[in-house]
């Protein structure tokens, strides 16, 4: 298949896991920038922690309709993701070329259907990187460009090491918990100190009645604060025992920053010249400082911070993307049970009731980490 004359781009759709962010990142700039601006790529997977509704899956159908060619990047995780399944079926329907790119152990042979029907490769492998510059010069119409695949290839080790290191947690012992000392015991959190952090565009976008049934379901003689800003955030979990923590917000999928101002959809880079975060090391000293005891990520592009975080707390994280609907029904099902139930046994009830793949995970006893400062976007 060539682009007709009347199409001035090649448009390429491209599936990964949110905490896959940086394998994706690499292979959009590289693409347009090696084929001069003649490729745009388009990611709707990488949700920046937006909640799936009307307006994300608009994005994401009218992506894949207007997509020529669709590459996939393959862990041993994403493969049996359902938004991935749904986006392959999808261009599968049309016709369009798939292309998996795997990696983290992953190869070719062990794709399940229909990706298997499909020729792809090892990304970390320069020779999979020239075969799909091959193929997409010839959608286009073009020469290859003269591109040192070696190179290429060293980028995507250097992040396959750092993707395999996440999964060390995401992947410790059942429900989360890690084992030995890293095991919580079956604790009740009493008369919490429960703090919502959200910021104003987030609450634009269907969040605002999650929060709400996060306050409704504690004692009403119990204080909760909502904050929307760094400085509010500062000042309350540096004045104060703050138990509970419960993350409605715009989280970095590459470095875990904690975003209050406006962000660009779907990419979630910051708008503006005053952009209002709080790093991640900055909000692990806060936590630690404020004794915190649990936070609650629901946004499927925190897996990365809740891999920090996990230094001084336990955390509760979405492991795929979820619904605004499925998050409220967990929410409303955890919190309305914390009260009587241990922290365990809670957040399985309502990852069982609710169907949100929400997990919980163990504090891993090191100290927190200091003066340690990043953003990634």
């Amino acid at each position: 298949m060539n682009l007709s004359a009347s199409v001035s781009k090649l448009q390429v759709f491209l599936s990964y896991r949110t905490v896959e962010a940086r394998f994706a990142d690499v292979l959009k700039e590289n693409l347009a920038k090696d084929f001069i601006g003649l490729v745009e790529v388009f990611i709707a997977s990488d949700a920046t922690s937006v909640p799936v509704g009307t307006r994300w899956l608009a994005e994401l159908v009218e992506g894949l309709q207007k997509s020529h060619l669709h590459i996939v990047i393959c862990s041993k995780h994403s493969i049996y993701q359902p938004w991935i399944n749904y986006e392959v079926g999808a261009t599968g329907v049309r016709g369009i070329p798939i292309v998996p790119l795997c990696h983290s152990g992953l190869v070719p042979a062990q794709l399940p259907v229909p990706l298997s029907e499909s020729e792809g490769g090892i990304i970390t492998q320069a020779d999979t990187l020239q075969k799909l510059y091959i193929r997409v010069a010839g959608l286009i119409g073009s020469s290859v460009p003269s591109v040192n695949f070696e190179r290429y290839a060293t980028k995507f080790r250097d992040i396959e090491k750092r993707y395999e290191t996440s999964l060390i947690t995401e992947n410790s012992g059942p429900c989360g918990f890690g084992e030995g000392n890293n095991v919580p015991k079956p604790e009740l959190i009493k008369d919490p100190n429960v703090l919502c952090v959200t910021s104003k565009q987030f609450k634009t976008l269907g969040y605002e009645n999650q929060l709400q049934l996060v306050l409704d379901a504690f004692p009403k003689d119990i204080r909760h604060n909502i904050v929307d800003n760094s400085k509010d955030l500062n000042k309350v979990l540096s004045d104060k025992q703050v138990d509970i923590i419960h993350i409605a917000a715009f989280v970095c999928p590459r470095g875990g920053d904690l975003y209050f101002s406006d962000v660009e959809l779907p990419s979630g880079k910051p708008m503006g010249d005053n952009v209002d975060l709080i790093k991640t090391a900055d909000l692990i000293n806060l936590l630690w400082k404020a004794k915190t005891r649990l936070v609650v990520l629901g946004g499927s592009a925190s897996l990365v911070l809740a891999a920090e975080l996990l230094q001084v707390t336990n955390v509760i994280a979405a492991r795929d993307m979820v619904s605004a609907k499925a998050m409220a029904a967990w929410v409303e099902t955890f919190y309305s049970n914390l009260v009587k139930r241990s922290l365990g046994d809670a957040s399985q009830l309502a990852s069982n009731l609710s169907n949100a793949p929400m997990k919980l995970y163990a504090q891993q006893r090191s100290p927190p980490a200091i003066n340690v400062s990043r953003s990634v976007f």
